[in-house]
């Protein structure tokens, strides 16, 4: 079957009838509106005289029957899906009106106007439809299923014939061949769902569709394009400047997996859900909503070795669906993840924006099978529980460029092979909280350019574990994240080896809540347990009794810095090796939680800060007012205040005009 269009074309008439009389009746009345308003001129009519009135006058009366049309359709929807205009759809119903009464004296421009503004209103009769038909419609059914499949345009063959799509599959091939590839990984994503930056980073990456130099510029590009386009919308969360999660309206959604389809990259089910076909894709996704996937993986055109890539997209057990995989083949786990020689993407963790997605497992049997996957370039475990440990097979990755690993809550320890991921570029262990250390090897991996969760402070590891000094070959290493059992980091070593990562431009540092050597908090204090870091398992106290640096005008953080986020900072008033002078390139700070009180140079020099935002959260104890901030930060543009309780002057956001 060669097109999506002809696909569900040959769809039962008689199955799910209710489901496809509305679509079909929302499909009509937006063809209808979208038709009109294609079909208007551009321009008030020609110059000739005599026919110039001709034409107005054809023109009005092929307005008029095309809003009798519009008229029509817009009762027919209203009469399947049982609702009145006076409490459904009344824009829908007004925008006819005032085309009705003032069409026959307005310029064609104004009337295409009229018309955008009436397709607007029956856009968002989309997003009333599921519930307004349980109410009215299957109020006495218990199926809640039928719910979940209504209204689906993409199943629908009259949705290819709509302006609407016509006009985004026009924008489609405008794009290049990167955008477009690009574009559709976001058919994947359920509707209504929100997709980090992250994500889409690391799939396009895994993909090969962006190469691991630059992602984070090249990113922002793709996704600026597909903007301007009008294929997805920014989502800003306050009070963050830059987006960095996306969405996608459902009308857009449904052209994009359509064209998915026709390109062979997904396949879908008649809920728009990205399955499996293997005569037309080689990806394979584990939804909750299947019972088994034995009917897939024993058709006659599976074969693992095609699979290039497997994505969970909303299953909690994850090893659950291998067991489909081990009874269909006859085959034990490690043996069926071995056939996937040529995958590139494995995501079986969590992707979701909320952490609210449990996913676990019930043992990593199926992890030893990774050990055939040479040409894996995406590994994602984020989220997963009962990850204690990940196998020796892991370390045969060798075209590896990201590992993910975050939040895997009961992970202890890295295999000591990780030397051997050569090619890996990006590495997250943060929220891994029973880590005890991690293996020298990985001052080996030269093209590591993002590190997240970098253990400092325990040396129950007997110096076995990474440190800082040791990172110093990484000359490609651009983002650190560092966690600390330790009041005294950095100490005077620390800072010097921070000093020589040249390339870094990202910097985060957060101090652990529990540390042997702190002081005990004054009673009153609020608790600020949910804002810190839980303790690593074994900590132990540093070595170091530093007080202050015993050279300041050489000791310091990365000159070339651009971002730095300090959580938990244990010291009162700005700590010495946080030295304005030497971070001119210093544009965002973040500072959570913690006994700061004052963001003032440690020399009370002249210095002042560069920095153009400013967050500060969760500060009890600070006390600088919005005067003084603003004289130690003279280019402060924009400023996050969240409950700092001392800081009055401007709660929330404060923006300069």
């Amino acid at each position: 079957m060669s097109s999506y269009g002809e696909l569900f074309s040959q769809i039962n008439s008689d199955e799910t009838s209710a489901i496809e009389k509305i679509t079909n009746a929302y499909v009509t009345l937006l063809g209808c509106v979208s038709e009109v308003k294609r079909s208007i001129p551009k321009s008030g009519g020609n110059n000739n005289g005599a026919s110039s009135s001709s034409s107005i006058s054809d023109f009005n009366e092929d307005l008029r029957r095309a809003l009798e049309q519009i008229r029509g359709a817009f009762c027919d929807f209203q009469e399947v899906v049982k609702k009145p205009s006076k409490k459904f759809g009344h824009g829908v119903n007004d925008s006819i009106i005032k085309l009705e009464q003032t069409s026959g004296s307005c310029a064609p421009e104004q009337v295409r106007a009229m018309l955008s503004t009436l397709e607007d209103h029956v856009m968002k009769l989309r997003f009333h439809i599921p519930s307004d038909v349980r109410r009215y419609t299957w109020e006495k059914q218990s199926n809640s299923v039928v719910d979940e499949k209504l209204p689906i345009l993409h199943v629908n063959h009259k949705f290819l014939h709509c302006s609407v799509f016509t006009e985004l599959r026009e924008a489609f091939e405008e794009l290049n061949t990167k955008l477009k590839q690009c574009l559709l990984c976001f058919a994947v994503v359920p509707e209504n769902e929100v997709v980090k930056k992250r994500l889409l980073i690391d799939w396009w990456v895994g993909e090969h569709l962006v190469d691991s130099l630059a992602t984070e510029e090249v990113a922002d590009e793709i996704l600026m394009e597909l903007m301007a386009k009008g294929f997805i919308e920014p989502v800003m969360q306050r009070p963050k400047l830059v987006a960095d999660r996306f969405k996608m309206q459902p009308r857009v959604r449904c052209v994009v997996i359509m064209l998915a389809h026709d390109a062979g990259l997904f396949d879908y089910d008649f809920n728009g859900n990205p399955t499996a076909n293997f005569s037309l894709c080689s990806r394979l996704f584990l939804l909750k909503a299947y019972g088994s996937l034995e009917q897939v993986l024993s058709s006659s055109n599976f074969d693992p070795e095609k699979l290039q890539t497997l994505f969970n997209v909303n299953e909690p057990f994850p090893d659950s669906r291998f067991e489909s995989f081990r009874k269909v083949n006859n085959d034990n786990i490690v043996d069926w993840f071995s056939k996937m020689k040529n995958v590139k993407v494995l995501y079986l963790g969590r992707w979701q924006s909320s952490g609210e997605h449990h996913i676990e497992v019930e043992n990593i049997d199926f992890l030893k099978g990774l050990m055939n996957m040479k040409y894996l370039r995406l590994l994602s475990l984020q989220g997963i529980s009962r990850i204690n440990e990940l196998p020796k097979s892991v370390c045969k990755l060798t075209n590896l460029r990201i590992l993910d690993l975050k939040a895997c809550h009961n992970l202890e320890e890295l295999p000591d092979g990780i030397d051997l991921l050569k090619q890996l570029t990006r590495l997250d262990i943060s929220e891994c909280y029973l880590l005890d250390g991690i293996p020298k090897g990985l001052a080996h991996l030269s093209k590591l350019e993002v590190l997240k969760g970098f253990l400092i402070g325990n040396l129950k590891s007997g110096g076995r574990s990474c440190t800082l000094e040791d990172l110093i070959g990484l000359g490609s290493l651009s983002n650190l994240s560092i966690n600390t059992s330790s009041r005294d980091f950095p100490t005077e070593e620390e800072l010097h080896a921070l000093s020589k990562l040249e390339a870094l431009r990202k910097l985060g540092i957060a101090w652990g809540m529990k540390q042997e050597n702190a002081v005990p908090k004054p009673a009153g204090t609020v608790n600020s347990d949910k804002l810190q870091l839980r303790p690593t398992k074994g900590l132990t106290k540093r070595l170091s009794n530093r007080s202050s640096l015993s050279n300041p005008e050489t000791l310091g953080l990365p000159t070339k810095l651009e971002k730095l986020k300090l959580q938990c900072l244990p010291c009162s008033s700005s700590p010495d090796w946080l030295i304005p002078g030497k971070l001119g390139n210093l544009n965002k700070l973040y500072i959570r939680g913690g006994e700061l009180k004052r963001l003032v140079p440690p020399q009370e020099g002249n210095d002042k800060w560069t920095v153009k935002s400013l967050h500060l959260k969760y500060l009890d104890k600070f006390d600088m007012d919005l005067e003084a901030l603003h004289k130690s930060f003279p280019d402060l543009v924009f400023l996050e205040n969240s409950k700092c309780r001392n800081l009055t002057s401007y709660p929330g956001v404060w923006r300069k005009p």
